[in-house]
């Protein structure tokens, strides 16, 4: 069961799928839970116990996020409201809109962490600094 999410622009996506005896396939389609067209693809893999990999704001690409395998904890932030998750389960992914500060830490041994994003990476668009979110983040 995932937490309830209080944070502006965060909202949980259920995976749909099917699971019978050769498996599982799980899947995300344009237009049935992504709402976006997805224009970069990572994942993270292999964090060394105690150790974050994310902590940022992007000011207007928009993220999905699922745990392929293992968990991670994500704080989430709008600059108003912080609330920590766990990313754990596969069957949800988890849609920041642009705007929100994300810490991913907290990573099991064996973690995948899957991210979907709407634009490429621009540096200049990404916010590393949490007093500059704070000073930027539309009200």
């Amino acid at each position: 069961m995932t937490a309830p999410l209080e944070v502006r622009g965060c909202r949980w996506i259920a995976v749909p799928g099917a699971t019978d005896v050769r498996g599982s396939v799980k899947f995300l389609q344009l237009g049935k839970g992504l709402a976006f067209t997805p224009r970069r693809l990572f994942w993270l893999r292999g964090m060394p116990a105690g150790e974050w990999r994310v902590r940022q704001a992007h000011r207007d690409t928009e993220l999905v996020l699922f745990a392929l395998q293992g968990a991670c904890r994500i704080q989430l932030d709008d600059g108003a409201y912080r609330q920590g998750v766990m990313l754990e389960d596969p069957a949800s992914a988890l849609h920041l809109a642009p705007w929100v500060w994300h810490e991913l830490a907290d990573f099991r041994p064996d973690s995948a962490i899957v991210v979907v994003a709407s634009a490429l990476l621009d540096e200049a668009r990404t916010l590393r600094d949490y007093e500059a979110f704070k000073r930027e983040r539309p009200r």
